[in-house]
Order: structure tokens, then sequence, then C-alpha cells
């Protein structure tokens, strides 16, 4: 695998990323063959010809195989399928993307994904370089009487609360044009960087560059997490992952022209305005070229406060199992990702290191976030969203507990960050291609994105705040504390992932099981038949039957 990764344009290292989650899926999977061998027999079921039957048989012969449109097609009808689809339906997607299926692409559809890329990068994204004004309200102790508590509180808003408010942005999409709300949100964060610049104590500070921006970044950038499952299918995740690799290119594009200005002026105003007119003039742009291909208004003949008391109680949605799965698992997971984020470059200057060592470190993380991001996206489409996202947000957690901990030198800690920047991001990747693959790319896919958002957005707010807290100065591992709880969170994330893995593979087989049984009795042949017991095991009501398919090993 690892040379067929490189023959195709893969570097060594993410040969081996490919290398390293195969093996774990055979890991995973010798025990579960084991006990389907002793169930069966293996003269029924054999490690090869179930790989071989339910890897690819299953999803390329019996499933609606779904080509991708022409370049250029983007009417909505075009691409619209009867009821008639569902006749092969193998259950790998929502129905709902199956009946009016995403065109996976089009000329349009890849560059709107260009586009939430830009609106990330120049939205939250632009987040990614407040460490550099920490660093200076900090130092010059331009804000007198304030704590670290509030400098964290204000990266932390502009993060986390956005994120919270992305379900209010989305029920303004519903109501109006999405472009209009978009557009509104740019118009803010213009005004809300200049005038962050004119701030005169740190609770103007936490107003402006906190709670205002992150309004404004909720509703520039919130719709486009509902934008590319309109216009994607199979390489969801991958178009995902290049819409979210922005996060790490502001931090690239920023960092060193707002230190350059700060150096220069001696002042943090004219950066703060830089930041607001460049992010102003790139999001008008992205705002005029996106596209969505589905309509997004609802009628709902009721009024707006209304319509968000509505948001917050479609228990049809909420009350879901599989979706309580994933708020769980993201809810967990911000945890580390903040502390992740934020804690490299102080923690550098924490084991001896100087401040423009730790710049270098948070530039070398931003870089690793730009190529992980669509990397991790690309490995999602090919192994299984789920399947990529539990194996590395596990190994998030296993390397905070077994490499960071042991992080003393400058070599040692940018490598570390650049394997952790690399898989940090996969949250982003796939929150929105796992919600689409519960509810479909419609109009559910608003609430069910929204209320993750919802859920996922306290921890963002408070957890560098309780890194902060957990820090040890005196100590010869000061983040030994953090360490521990990014690696736990990390691992605890995963295991919430794994009873939506076996939700997923339940109607995966439940779906490919009535194909078969759809079948007559004279055209079934061997194959048919020792499939549908292996289906029929595979779907038993047991603890044994729960256990085989969490950890079955297949695309998921």
């Amino acid at each position: 695998m690892s040379v067929h990764s490189t023959s195709i344009g893969l570097s060594y290292a993410q040969g081996s990323m490919v290398t390293t989650i195969q093996s774990v899926a055979q890991a995973l999977g010798g025990p579960i063959f084991s006990l389907l061998a002793t169930r069966f027999g293996k003269a029924n079921i054999t490690k090869t010809d179930a790989i071989r039957d339910d890897n690819q048989y299953a999803s390329e012969i019996e499933s609606n195989k779904i080509p991708p449109a022409k370049l250029g097609v983007t009417n909505r009808e075009e691409n619209t399928k009867s009821q008639e689809a569902l006749a092969n339906y193998d259950g790998e997607y929502n129905k709902q993307d199956i009946i009016d299926r995403p065109p996976d692409g089009t000329l349009w559809g890849w560059i709107s994904a260009c586009c939430v890329c830009s609106l990330n990068t120049f939205s939250w994204g632009a987040n990614s370089v407040f460490g550099v004004f920490l660093d200076y309200y900090v130092k010059s102790n331009h804000f007198p009487g304030a704590t670290m508590e509030d400098y964290a509180l204000v990266g932390g808003l502009g993060l986390g609360l956005s994120f919270m408010l992305c379900n209010i942005a989305n029920i303004m999409v519903r109501r109006y044009y999405y472009k209009y709300v978009m557009a509104v949100g740019t118009l803010l964060l213009v005004i809300c960087y200049m005038c962050a610049a004119e701030a005169t104590s740190i609770v103007q500070l936490i107003m402006l560059q906190g709670l205002l921006l992150a309004i404004a970044y909720a509703l520039a950038a919130g719709p486009g997490f509902i934008i590319i499952p309109t216009w994607f299918l199979k390489k969801r995740s991958m178009a995902m992952g290049i819409a979210t690799s922005g996060a790490g290119l502001a931090g690239i594009i920023f960092s060193r022209p707002v230190e350059a200005i700060i150096d220069k002026t001696g002042s943090y105003k004219w950066a703060l305005r830089m930041i607001g007119i460049v992010c102003g003039i790139m999001l008008t742009i992205s705002i005029i070229l996106i596209r969505c291909r589905r309509n997004m208004k609802v009628v709902t003949g009721r009024s707006l406060w209304h319509d968000i008391l509505t948001s917050f109680t479609r228990g049809g949605i909420y009350r879901q199992k599989p979706l309580l799965y994933l708020i769980g698992w993201n809810f967990f997971y911000s945890f580390p990702y903040a502390i992740l984020l934020f804690s490299m470059s102080s923690y550098s200057t924490a084991i001896g290191l100087t401040s423009a060592q730790g710049a270098n470190i948070t530039t070398v993380q931003s870089v690793a976030q730009c190529i992980g991001r669509p990397l991790l996206g690309f490995l999602s489409d090919y192994f299984g969203k789920v399947n990529v996202t539990i194996v590395i947000t596990a190994l998030v957690g296993v390397f905070s507990l077994c490499w960071w901990m042991f992080v003393k030198t400058y070599a040692n800690l940018i490598i570390f960050a650049f394997f952790v920047g690399a898989m940090l991001g996969v949250n982003w990747v796939n929150f929105a291609p796992l919600c689409a693959d519960l509810v479909g790319g419609g109009d559910d896919l608003l609430s069910a994105v929204s209320f993750l958002c919802l859920a996922g957005g306290p921890p963002l707010i408070v957890s560098e705040i309780i890194g902060l807290k957990l820090k040890r100065p005196n100590d010869s591992q000061p983040y030994l504390n953090c360490q521990i709880l990014v690696g736990i969170m990390s691992i605890c994330s995963a295991v919430m992932l794994i009873p939506f893995r076996e939700f997923k593979i339940h109607r995966m087989f439940v779906a490919r099981r009535e194909l078969i049984e759809k079948k007559s009795k004279e055209i079934l042949g061997c194959e048919d038949r020792k499939r549908l017991n292996r289906y029929n095991l595979l779907l038993e009501k047991s603890s044994r039957g729960y256990i085989i398919r969490c950890f079955y090993p297949i695309k998921a």
C-alpha cells in the first residue's frame, strides 16, 4: 500500500500514514474473522473472500454506483433521481443523497469548495494569529489589570462562540438568501477589526475581538459547512478537507505580516486594520463566486424568534442516537483540539526555547494543517469517514501521552507539531460529512450541523482557560496535566464514535441483505446464499453481533 501511495503522487510520509491505517484495520479484523470462522466454519467464510465480497462486490456491483456529473452541470433537475434509485440502495449513504444525488464536483462545485476554503481562511483562520497579539498585549501591558484568563477568553470566544452561533446563522440562511447573510457577517467583521484597533480596555477588547467578531465569523463562514455536502457525495470528505485547510493557510498568510507590522510601528493597531481590510476584500470575492446547488430557503410562515425556538426543539433529529454519538465525539475532541492549537507556542517557551522558535513551531503547525486536512479528506473517502476519524482521533491521544510528554528539544517539538498539526483538524474535515451520512444533504443537514456546532462550542471557549489553570509553572513538566487531559479526552472521543460505526455498518448490511432477498429463489446462487448467511450473522441481535459490527473491517 505504501508503494502504491507513492506511485499515485503521495509523499513517503503520506504513504506511511495510509499503511498505518491499513495495519490498524487488519489488527481489528483478525479477531472478528476468527469469531466468524468459528461460528460458520472456514468453508463458509474466510478473511479473504469476506473482505473481497463486502468491500468490493457488494459496494460496486449490487449497490447503486453513482458516476460523477459532467463538467459544468449545475442544474439540480439534471442530476435528480427518482425513488427508483432506492431499488439498489446499499446503505452506504443516506437515502436523501441517493434520491437527489450531488454531482460530486463539477466546475462550480470545486469553485465553491475553494470559496469555502477562502471563507474559513479569512474568518476563523484569522483568529489563529491571536497569539501574536497576545504576546504584544502581555509584554507591553497595553490593558492594565488584564489577566491571562481574560486574553484566553478573547481567543476562545472567537473560536467557540462562533461555532455555537452557526445554529443562528443557518436559521438565517433558511429565511434569507445565504449570500445576504454572509455579506452582513463580512461587514460586521471589518467593523469589529477596525474598532478593536481603538479599544482602550480589556472589556472593550473582549466585546469587539471576542463576542462581536464571533458573531461575524458565524454569519460570514457558518453557511459554508452545509454548502459542500450539496455538491459532493463520494468526494465529500476530500472537498471538506480542502475547504477547512483555510484555518492553517491563515496562519501562514497573517503570522509574519502581523509580527512585522507590530515590530515596525510599535503598535498592534495597524495590524488589526490590515487583517480587517484583507479579510473584507477576500470574503467579498468569495461570496460573489460561491454557489449552493440546493435552495436553502424554507418558507415556514413563522416569526424569526419562533424559527429559532423550533430549531432547538427538533426532537425527531436531536433524539437520534447516532447524532448523540457524533455530538459526544465532537464535544470531547474540542478540548484537545483547542489546547493543542493554542499551546504549542507557550509550551516551547516553557521548555526553554525562544519566542522566535515558538513562532516557528506555530508556523509549522499551520503548514501541517494545510497539508493534513486535504490528506485526511482523501483517506476518509478511500477508507471510510468513520474509520479514519476513529483512528486519527485515537492517535492524537496516543501521541499526547506517549510523545508530547517527552518532548524537550526544538527539533523534536517541530516534528511533533507537524504530525499532530496534520491530524488535528479531522473534526473539521469530517463532522459535516458524518452528519450528512446520517440525515442526508437536504434540509435536515442544517439542523444536525447546527446542533453539533452548538454542543461543540463551549469546550472551545473554556479549554484554553482550563489549560492555563492546569499549567504548573514551577514544575519540571509544567504541561503534564494538560498532556494527560488531551490524551484522555482524545481517546474518549474516539470511543464515542464506535457506536456510530456500528449504526452505519448495521444500516449497510440491512440494505444489502434486502437486495439479496429481493431476488427470486431461482436466481440465487451459492455466493448469494453465503452472503445472506454472513449478513444474518452480522445482524444478529446480541452482544456478540453488536461487537462484531463495531469492529468489522469494512469501509464505513
